[in-house]
Order: structure tokens, then sequence, then C-alpha cells
């Protein structure tokens, strides 16, 4: 008895795929929801700030305090330089009242910005990027304590 190939069909009712549409179904669901409740909704906050010498930044029951320039050997502006130099600055980080240290941060001439971590103080994922500290030195003049200023910007990330 020979069977002509013409004569098979095969039908979606009578396969094997007709069990399986569903459970790969259901399987894909379940992949889409795991994915999905293993993604947090994190929201990026960001702060600018600009204080003077003894001043004080708050933001969500926090501090930075720029407490003293340390040194400052960066190059004058109306001079050449073999050596750029650099600044030293002290802050003081508090949470609420409490004090949960102090930071020195070296500022180079040459560097636009220093960007570093906050995260050994705080629980939480914060950057502090310093962008400039101000005046710049010149020659012609002495830069008093109360003239400098500290410019920088607080990235917080808050997971929702």
């Amino acid at each position: 008895m020979q069977v002509n190939p013409r004569n098979m069909k095969l039908t979606y009712a009578n396969s094997v795929f007709h069990l399986l549409k569903p459970a790969l179904l259901v399987f894909s669901l379940f992949l889409f929801a795991i994915s999905a409740s293993a993604q947090d909704e994190a929201e990026i906050e960001t702060y600018f700030a600009e204080t003077k010498l003894g001043e004080s930044f708050n933001f969500n029951e926090r501090t930075i305090h720029f407490k003293e320039v340390l040194v400052d050997s960066r190059c004058p502006s109306d001079v050449t330089c073999v050596r750029a130099g650099e600044a030293k600055i002290l802050v003081e980080i508090f949470k609420g009242e409490k004090s949960l240290g102090k930071e020195t941060i070296s500022l180079g001439a040459n560097v636009n910005s220093f960007k570093t971590s906050l995260a050994i103080f705080f629980e939480e994922e914060l950057d502090i990027e310093f962008l400039s500290l101000s005046p710049y030195p010149k020659t012609s003049r002495k830069i008093k304590a109360s003239d400098y200023q500290l410019q920088f910007k607080i990235t917080e990330t808050v997971k929702r």
C-alpha cells in the first residue's frame, strides 16, 4: 500500500503546536512580568550651587559646607607656568544636624571639573561635581578668603 503525500495534511488542530501555544503564551507573560518587576523606577535630581567660603548648601536634609581653602597654588591667569598647580578645599558633609565627615577635594588648574561620589557618606547614589573655584588667581591681586566661591553640581539617583 502506497501513501500519497498529497493526501496527507498536517492541520493545526491535530498538531502538537495546538498544545504548546497556550503554554508559550503563559511563559512569555511570565518572563515579561519578571523583567518589569526587576526594573526599579529611578529619578535623577540635579542641584546646582554656588557657595562662598563658610557658607553651606542644603538639599533633602543634607548639607555641604564649604569650610576652607587649604591651598591655592593654581598658576595665575596672567602668567605662563611650567606647572598648572591646584587648589585644595575642605568640605564638611552633614545629614540633618549630624556631621558625617570632612572631605579634602583637589581641583587642578587644567581640569574643568572634578567629580566624586558621596556614597561613602550617604546610602543613596549621590555624586558631586566641583565645577570651579573662583576667583582665579592673578599676580596683580591677592585673593581674600571671603572672596572665594565654590560652584558645584550634585546629582542624586532617587529610587521610587
